[in-house]
């Protein structure tokens, strides 16, 4: 199982991909923002490897964040928006992506980095 730092890696690299898809002429927002939905998913993942855990299923991850933390429903907002960009095919604004970064994202990365460094 991967370890928190290889969760945290990961993390970054598809946040980064994300703002890097925001700086292209021709921007794809539906995958901005599940770039952002899998770098949110790797934040999480980073704080559940520190106790051993590693969800297999949205589901199971959404109920560890529910009974640990208090960004659950971001957490599901994000998930949420990358399945309606992923299999309903919406195309986000800029500013919607904007709101989601700035919002929900931002909430659940910050969050788990706060955790983390309390736990280190």
């Amino acid at each position: 199982m991967p370890n928190r730092q290889r969760h945290l890696t990961k993390a970054r690299e598809n946040e980064n991909l994300a703002d890097t898809m925001a700086s292209l002429p021709d921007r794809h927002t539906d995958w901005e923002v599940t770039m952002l939905f899998y770098s949110a998913l790797h934040y999480v993942d980073a704080f559940l490897a520190t106790r051993g855990v590693h969800p297999k299923t949205h589901r199971e991850r959404i109920n560890l964040l529910a009974n640990t933390t208090n960004f659950a429903r971001d957490y599901r907002t994000l998930l949420r928006r990358s399945m309606n960009a992923r299999y309903h095919l919406y195309r986000f604004t800029p500013r919607e992506v904007g709101r989601i970064k700035n919002g929900p994202f931002r909430r659940v990365k910050e969050g788990i980095l706060a955790l983390l460094s309390s736990t280190t």
